[in-house]
């Protein structure tokens, strides 16, 4: 397999340096800017393309890790070259195969790959990308080739999803890491407020924060529930609903707040979380 790079940021970055430096052969790079692409290309010790036709020619597998905007874009540019018998695959998240409009008249097959990891380095991510899961979704061809390859030669769990499914994936995606940043932001503004350093606050919400995330990977959600709504105590959620009086961040907690009663029913059937439940 022969891969080339349509897009030169952390995602073709990170997934280009892990490839090659696992002897899968990556042709290049073609980026926006020359520079980008040029110093991809060092980077992975593979070539710099500043026109997309020679990447694409040179390239059996043609990789567009590029922005979501712009995949719909780059895809009307390389389907009037010949792609006979190529993969055409991009990596978004959010968007599923589908976007390869008319992708059956090339003679090439398409899907999409998301790994679920965050890419935050553009030249660090690599080292870690072993222990990366990922989704796939497209047709057949390109599926059972690209599995092939993060399957039996790299070793990775891949999952195969319905396209149809592919934003309400994403949006899983978003709730379990973007989401978490956003909730303790909140913790963090909250221990600021009572004269925390923001360092000291993460120091004193880091033993918590990570054995609960350890917790609900190796037990579940239902076992890993603790903390007031979970043992049904009213006098302090009612507390915490009064430091947070108008602001934004008791609406969160209460919309949680509703999630948490269910997932507490769900542990303790025999208790009644009515009255809390009214609360939220």
């Amino acid at each position: 397999m022969t891969i080339g790079f349509i897009g030169a940021g952390k995602v073709g970055c990170t997934i280009g340096k892990y490839l090659s430096d696992t002897s899968v052969t990556v042709v290049g790079y073609y980026s926006k800017t020359g520079q980008s692409a040029d110093e991809a290309a060092t980077f992975t010790q593979s070539k710099a393309f500043y026109d997309l036709e020679p990447l694409v020619d040179a390239s059996d597998t043609v990789f567009i890790t590029t922005p979501d905007r712009v995949i719909k874009e780059v895809w009307e540019y390389i389907k009037h070259y010949n792609l006979k018998d190529k993969i055409i695959c991009h990596f978004s998240g959010s968007l599923s195969s589908d976007i390869f409009s008319g992708i059956e008249a090339t003679g090439a097959s398409c899907c999409s790959i998301h790994p679920m990891y965050a890419f935050s380095s553009k030249y660090n991510s690599y080292l870690q990308f072993n222990k990366a899961c990922l989704s796939v979704e497209g047709q057949e061809m390109a599926v059972k080739k690209l599995t092939e390859l993060f399957v039996n030669k790299l070793h990775h769990k891949v999952f195969r999803l319905n396209c149809a499914d592919k934003s309400k994936y994403h949006t899983a995606a978003a709730f379990a890491s973007n989401y978490i940043v956003g909730v303790m932001h909140i913790a963090i503004e909250l221990l600021k407020e009572c004269g925390f350093a923001e360092s000291d606050a993460r120091e004193l919400l880091a033993p918590v924060s990570l054995n609960n995330i350890t917790s609900i990977l190796e037990n579940g959600v239902v076992s890993a529930l603790t903390g007031p709504v979970e043992r049904n105590d009213i006098q302090t959620v009612e507390k915490h609903l009064e430091v947070l009086k108008d602001s934004e961040a008791k609406e969160v907690y209460k919309s949680l707040g509703k999630v948490l009663v269910k997932i507490a029913s769900e542990k303790n059937p025999d208790r009644n979380y009515k009255e809390i439940k009214g609360l939220f």
